[in-house]
């Protein structure tokens, strides 16, 4: 994952860069402008070459060079031109392939060595604007980048890697200033991986994977910040750093086979749509990652079955998360969706052989937002070392906006929100102490219990415990096998309650 984040980080700088030409300016000063952004990032721009001929100032052996963290990378390119079309525009091509090398070299772990080829054949460039504002328009019928070569702590791994954007279309705006700002808009009509790997050390094992993703829209805005060293990454935030990124696709496919000679295992599906939207500044990092209409099937040597069949409808994971220290309370919040989860008959078949539970698609969700602060510089790991392992930062509020477990035929559902005494770490045993409530219903909770020791699933004697927990915690509510309750906790005298009666 770093290597590939180090690489699409590579070429999208690249790519950028040149949206740094003016329409007004000579191919020279568009030059001149490529190295200066390259530097503002830490990459380096060395030309074998430098040639004029008329309109066009062409580059020869472009070698890049950037080093982060434990990962540097380096790349040539055989030719670069700028060409003035005399229209206030200035036309940029490139060779139509290259190799980029990726050297890996962990304080722990595997070297590894990896060298790329990026084909992009018809890939046709575009600048224009002004110096300070400068927006680049380009379109490529297919973007590739294939793995010519793995070297793993000095030996060659087998292994056949092979990414390609297909009608690919779109542009960068390069705005200039204290912070060179670049926003970026793509779009490609589909992407495919096919990745192949033997196992290595001359293992039988062989994994085969092949992915595709249709209908791809992707936007990025952000600063180009040169950051050789991650511990500079929460002065960079404080300094006005910010970037934000989303990814959108509709239908999508993919199939997962791996086998040696003890094990196999194979998983194929299919999804609706997705979306991968991540941003991150001073006032927070926000992640959220989710998939639509998911269809999925697996099976391998350590399922007792011959097939496993599910399908979801949504799927999904977001975070807000504040990451400056601060004395001031800061939003959060952390949600989960697992939304009508299906499985086959011949999953239910094991478990409810006698069909006597509704085989209703299952739903999770937890969705939570609050306020709390770090008490440190969380990107910082000496500051992170010095820290008292058991306070690293505060939490003020938990708002709880919706909590629902649907399975079964039974439904529990609730919401509520508390606030913490950061001040009281007596009163809840060193936990600050919390002042809230949350309402809670549980419809079909009986029901289900009755049909499970029906079953032999539980025995009467634990069904039975059940129900008097749920009697000490709930009053019956509105409607046929319903019961609610809530829980009500004072922080300033630590007393909990159910439903008006004192628990503690």
């Amino acid at each position: 994952m770093t290597q590939r984040k180090a690489l699409c980080g590579s070429t999208a700088i690249l790519l950028a860069l040149a949206g740094a030409a003016s329409a007004d300016i000579t191919g020279a000063e568009v030059w001149e402008n490529w190295k200066a952004a390259a530097e503002s990032v830490g990459q380096t721009l060395a030309p074998g070459s430098e040639t004029q001929d008329g309109n066009t100032l062409t580059i020869g052996d472009l070698k890049m060079s950037m080093t982060m963290d434990e990962i540097s990378v380096e790349g040539v390119i055989g030719e670069v031109a700028f060409r003035d079309n005399g229209d206030g525009t200035v036309a940029i091509s490139m060779s139509p392939s290259y190799d980029i090398t990726l050297s890996v070299r962990p304080e722990f772990g595997e070297a590894a060595d990896i060298t790329l080829t990026v084909a992009q054949e018809g890939l046709a460039m575009t600048a224009s604007g002004d110096p300070g504002d400068v927006t680049y328009d380009f379109l490529a019928p297919s973007m590739n980048i294939g793995v010519s070569k793995l070297v793993v702590d000095g030996e060659e791994v087998a292994l056949d890697a092979d990414f390609t954007l297909s009608d690919l279309d779109g542009k960068y705006v390069v705005t200039s200033g204290d912070m060179t700002e670049v926003l970026t808009e793509m779009n490609a009509a589909r992407m495919t991986a096919v990745i192949g790997m033997d196992e290595p050390d001359g293992g039988q094992g062989r994994l085969d994977a092949a992915l595709t993703y249709n209908d791809i829209a992707a936007t990025s805005s952000g600063s180009l910040f040169m950051m050789a060293d991650p511990a500079m990454l929460g002065q960079a935030l404080a300094d006005g750093m910010s970037t934000a990124s989303r990814l959108t696709h509709g239908a999508a496919t993919f199939k997962f086979d791996f086998r040696d000679d003890r094990d196999a295992f194979a998983m194929n599906g299919s999804a609706t749509g997705g979306l991968l939207d991540v941003a991150l500044s001073a006032d927070a990092l926000r992640y959220e990652v989710g998939n639509t209409g998911l269809d999925f099937t697996m099976s391998g040597s350590e399922i007792p079955l011959p097939e496993v069949a599910a399908t979801i409808g949504e799927l999904g994971f977001s975070l807000v998360m504040p990451v400056t220290q601060s004395a001031e309370p800061q939003d959060f919040g952390f949600a989960v969706r697992l939304v009508d989860l299906g499985v086959s008959e011949m999953i239910w078949g094991m478990i409810d052989a006698g069909g006597q539970l509704p085989h209703d698609p299952a739903t999770l969700i937890v969705d939570t937002s609050g306020k709390a602060n770090w008490l440190f510089d969380i990107f910082n790991p000496e500051a992170a070392a010095e820290m008292d392992a058991e306070m690293p930062g505060e939490l003020h509020a938990l708002d709880i906006n919706e909590v629902r477990l649907a399975i079964a035929g039974a439904e529990l559902s609730g919401m509520g929100g508390f606030t913490f005494d950061m001040k009281d770490l007596q009163t809840f045993d060193g936990l600050p102490a919390p002042t809230g409530s949350i309402d809670l219903r549980l419809v079909g909770g009986n029901g289900l219990l009755d049909k499970l020791v029906a079953m032999g699933l539980i025995p009467e004697d634990q069904a039975m415990g059940a129900r008097m927990m749920m009697g000490l915690f709930a009053r019956p509510g509105d409607g046929e096998d319903t019961l609610v309750s809530k829980i009500e906790v004072d922080g300033a005298t630590g007393a909990v309650s159910a439903n008006g009666q004192r628990l503690q």
